[in-house]
């Protein structure tokens, strides 16, 4: 009994301590919109962080695969002021089907603000990507994805659900990953 006591106890806290993952998960709303060939999917979610922590996250490029399922490697291949050039390897999972992918995009910074992120090769090419970071407490985070459909090589049945899920992952991730450092102070 003493045993089966200690097992389930630590069920209990294995539980406890993945509550704030998976109210913080709950919290991350997402919309898909199509309209005519483009796609358009965003996610978003409040968090108590402040400015400076979540920029400090979203510009961490080459620590990306630390903390977000899928990336194996982002480097910064080339850096002009607030443009960065970064090559991104990883592999996108949709049930079952593990999709590899690599290419380059560009990103612009509006420092304190959000980022603006164009594929320009790879699986992505020509996808559009948008993280924007609120004012104040909470902080509300948000990425936005278009993508036309006419340029991509997935197959048409799963585009939508793989950008939904991705979007969610990303927004989930990046806020967990926010709140950990903050709570790192």
């Amino acid at each position: 009994m003493n045993r089966r006591v200690k097992t389930l106890f630590s069920l209990l806290l294995a539980i406890l301590a993945s509550l704030p993952a998976l109210v913080q998960a709950a919290e991350t709303q997402v919309i898909v919109r199509q309209e005519g060939m483009l796609l358009r999917v965003e996610g978003w979610l409040t968090t108590t962080v402040d400015v400076n922590t979540a920029w400090g996250v979203l510009t961490d490029y080459t620590r990306f695969p630390d903390f977000v399922p899928g990336i194996r490697r982002n480097l910064v291949v080339e850096s002009n002021g607030n443009t960065k050039l970064i090559n991104q390897q990883g592999e996108l999972a949709v049930g079952n089907l593990r999709m590899p992918y690599e290419g380059t995009m560009r990103i612009e910074e509006v420092p304190g603000e959000g980022l603006d992120i164009l594929f320009l090769s790879g699986l992505f090419k020509d996808v559009r990507g948008e993280w924007q970071v609120g004012r104040g407490r909470p902080l509300k985070l948000i990425y936005r994805m278009k993508m036309d459909l006419m340029k991509t090589i997935i197959p048409a049945p799963l585009v939508s659900p793989m950008a939904e899920a991705q979007v969610r992952l990303w927004v989930t991730v990046f806020a967990q990953e926010m709140e950990r450092r903050h709570g790192n102070r």
